[in-house]
């Protein structure tokens, strides 16, 4: 596909640019919570992001697209996974510039190196493998950032320092990975990115917008409103606040900055905590789990937590085996997994139960009233094969 004219647009005596800002796809990343199905269409679903970026890009008449690192889960990724990100890239209509993060660095046996990403990345596509200035129009410069290594022993954007004041009327980007020291649980490690060097160099009009990858949430980071984390196209984890987002920016030369979030995801990896103490909260769960929408690409990290009769723990698990065969998948929340069983005897009466069944049947009863929860879960077992759950 020829490569449009970029956008830009005379403001006095500088320019101003739209470009869209985007990070971590994590292309050829695996969940293990999804089974072989779910887990084949969740894959795809990050390389078909890449399109919807494009049409995004198409959408607003961006110049040009900066992927922040981690465009790889890893460098050791599956051909099949180089090969359909390479055909996604051809969608993008404008220059596309992408960096090196943790998860596919430049050291030894880089996947930005292997013979099967040279051949068939789109020449449009720029990897940032240093940190020499890219102009994809007059006036309007991108500098990169990569990483060298996986666990750097130093400030990622350390480089901030030598960068010089960016001429009158131009505009600067500096795409960056890594971790922010204020959002950062240890602010004294040393691979953290350290807020203050790069607001001063915004600040010192060394760089006009600070365009990060790492964090999988969209996030403004410091004073600015300059410096921001995309966050991943598509969710990791049910942590993470806002994926599903790219950003288009608007800037101007020593005027404003507008960014816009723009939701592109598909998926929803979500978390659930339930108490239960009987029927009606089953019903309400069951009413939570049937109102959800595009459970096909939708994730439940479920907690329940409570006391329920052996006939109520044996509908919860029917209801969770019925929704489990809608949704890509429902795991169940250890963390917040307690669910206390109440033997009651009005449970068992009817069973078609005899002999040394009804004995190991009254055995398991005054176990599970005793506290021992795998003769819990064996009684609520026993109850359901025998037809307490129809």
């Amino acid at each position: 596909m020829a490569i449009m004219s970029a956008t830009t647009r005379a403001q006095g005596t500088g320019t101003s640019v739209r470009f869209v800002h985007t990070s971590d796809w994590q292309l050829g990343m695996m969940r293990r919570f999804l089974g072989p199905e779910a887990g084949a269409r969740y894959s795809q679903a990050r390389v078909d992001a890449i399109e919807r970026i494009a049409a995004v890009a198409a959408e607003h008449d961006a110049a040009f697209v900066v992927v922040a690192g981690d465009v790889f889960d890893s460098n050791q990724v599956d051909r099949q996974v180089v090969l359909r990100a390479c055909e996604a890239l051809r969608s993008i209509s404008c220059p596309v510039y992408v960096l090196p993060g943790n998860h596919d660095s430049l050291e030894p046996g880089t996947v930005w190196a292997c013979p099967t990403l040279t051949k068939h990345l789109p020449s449009h596509v720029d990897v940032l493998v240093d940190s020499e200035p890219r102009h994809p129009t007059p006036q309007v410069e991108v500098v990169g950032v990569p990483w060298r290594t996986r666990r750097p022993h130093t400030d990622p954007l350390e480089a901030l320092e030598s960068l010089d004041e960016v001429a009158q009327g131009d505009v600067r980007v500096l795409v960056g990975h890594g971790q922010v020291d204020s959002l950062a649980p240890d602010v004294g490690g040393p691979a953290l990115i350290r807020l203050d060097a790069v607001e001063r160099a915004v600040r010192d009009r060394r760089v006009h917008y600070v365009a990060l990858g790492d964090r999988h949430s969209c996030t403004s980071v410091g004073e600015t409103g300059r410096i921001w984390y995309s966050g991943t196209p598509e969710p990791t984890r049910p942590e993470e606040e806002r994926p599903g987002e790219v950003l288009v920016v608007d800037l101007e030369p020593g005027g404003g900055c507008t960014v816009r979030p723009v939701h592109v995801g598909t998926w929803r990896l979500l978390s659930h905590v339930v108490d239960v103490d009987g029927d009606a909260d089953l019903e309400e769960l069951a009413s939570w789990l049937g109102e959800q929408p595009d459970k096909s690409r939708t994730v439940v990290r479920l907690g329940v937590r409570g006391t329920l009769s052996v006939a109520g723990l044996t509908r919860l698990e029917m209801l969770l085996e019925a929704h489990e065969e809608m949704y890509a998948a429902i795991q169940r929340w250890q963390r917040n997994w307690a669910v206390g069983v109440s033997p009651e005897e009005a449970d068992f009466d009817e069973l078609p139960v005899t002999g040394p069944a009804r004995a190991a049947l009254e055995e398991l009863r005054i176990a599970s009233g005793s506290g021992d929860t795998q003769a819990a879960d064996a009684l609520a077992l026993l109850h359901r094969l025998a037809g307490g759950g129809a």
